[in-house]
């Protein structure tokens, strides 16, 4: 009987020609450049609407709720500030990752 190591390296970890930039190229584009990324799916749609809508309710509680009834001015218009730019930016990357190719971004060139 033949013993099995435990650890198996794959092919793309012994070779080093993998960790070397020039060696990467940009993947291909299907269709033409700037063409949106998006599947159709039902479930993968549904919990984009919901995430868009706790953070779009999450806006309404904090400015609304917490920083237009607060009778301290400057900490509403600073936090506002604060918390509207951090939503912005969530949602920004939301939308970037969910309309955009997940596939890897390095390809490696055969070696001459």
């Amino acid at each position: 009987m033949m013993l099995i190591p435990t650890h198996h390296f794959r092919d793309i970890e012994r070779k080093p020609e993998y960790l070397q930039l020039e060696k990467c190229v940009p993947p291909p584009y299907p269709g033409p450049v700037g063409t949106m990324w998006f599947i159709r799916d039902s479930c993968g749609i549904t919990c984009a609407i919901v995430t868009w809508f706790l953070v779009l309710y999450a806006k309404f509680v904090v400015l609304f709720v917490m920083l237009i009834p607060s009778r301290d001015y400057v900490y509403s218009i600073i936090n506002g500030i604060v918390f509207n730019l951090l939503a912005f930016l969530a949602l920004a990357s939301h939308c970037r990752a969910m309309l955009t190719d997940p596939r890897a971004t390095c390809l490696v060139l055969p070696s001459p």
